[in-house]
């Protein structure tokens, strides 16, 4: 398993003694962050989207949501992001998952409080990792949503809830269509008995969402056990 804490501890001191280095570019940031200002600048931010799940809309778009969304509201209230999954953002989440550069996940997460706090109406109660099967997290050594939570619960003081588990093993929602996703996720997620959500404002913490399969099975379950709101938060929104 990776130890997160020493290495974010000493990546975190070492900003004392000399500036970040950018991921992108690989020239010093000049900050306590490793990724510059010019290449921030450069990343595929989001402008124009659906105000309930975040799906990046032309800019001409006269509508505030989406036709999904307008035909069949999802069971979560907001996707909360900021930048639209594309190049160089998927080469960066790739890296983060699949690569262990917990470093990539740290900037994306930097990002994210960085731009997203101000689209927050209140802040919710716990914060929710989507769970990973135990065989896939063994694989991967990590939780990835779980290690993002854990950066926006340091930073905004909201404790994590392992209220969902993920006990049926299911195969990688990557590549495969919205129906096949829904299909795939059919009892993959179950709530933890015991768990405490009635009447709580929840934030599922997930990497990317992409068809809202995933995010929808998650708020959907919660909801069913008593959370008032489920929100989502993610780092990048697929368009």
């Amino acid at each position: 398993m990776v130890n997160r804490f020493n290495v974010h501890s000493a990546h975190k001191l070492s900003y004392q003694f000399a500036p970040g280095r950018c991921i992108l570019c690989q020239s010093p940031s000049l900050r306590d962050l490793d990724l510059c200002l010019g290449c921030e600048n450069e990343l595929p931010w989001l402008s124009s989207r659906c105000a309930r799940c975040a799906l990046p809309l032309p800019q001409n778009h006269d509508q505030t949501h989406c036709g999904q969304c307008l035909r069949k509201p999802p069971a979560f209230s907001h996707c909360i992001t900021a930048l639209r999954y594309d190049f160089p953002v998927d080469r960066l989440i790739a890296g983060f998952k699949h690569q262990k550069k917990l470093n990539y996940g740290a900037v994306l997460a930097a990002l994210w409080l960085s731009r997203c706090q101000s689209q927050l109406d209140t802040l919710p109660d716990q914060l929710i990792p989507v769970p990973m099967h135990w065989r896939r997290r063994i694989l991967r050594g990590f939780n990835q949503s779980l290690l993002l939570a854990k950066d926006f619960s340091n930073t905004l003081g909201i404790p994590v809830n392992h209220a969902i588990n993920h006990p049926r093993a299911s195969h990688s929602q990557q590549g495969l269509s919205a129906a096949a996703r829904r299909k795939n996720l059919q009892q993959a997620f179950a709530f933890v008995k015991g768990a405490d959500v009635k009447g709580k404002h929840l934030a599922v913490i997930d990497d990317v969402v992409t068809t809202t399969a995933t995010a929808n099975t998650l708020a959907a379950i919660l909801a069913r056990n008593g959370a008032a709101r489920v929100d989502i938060w993610c780092l990048a929104r697929t368009p």
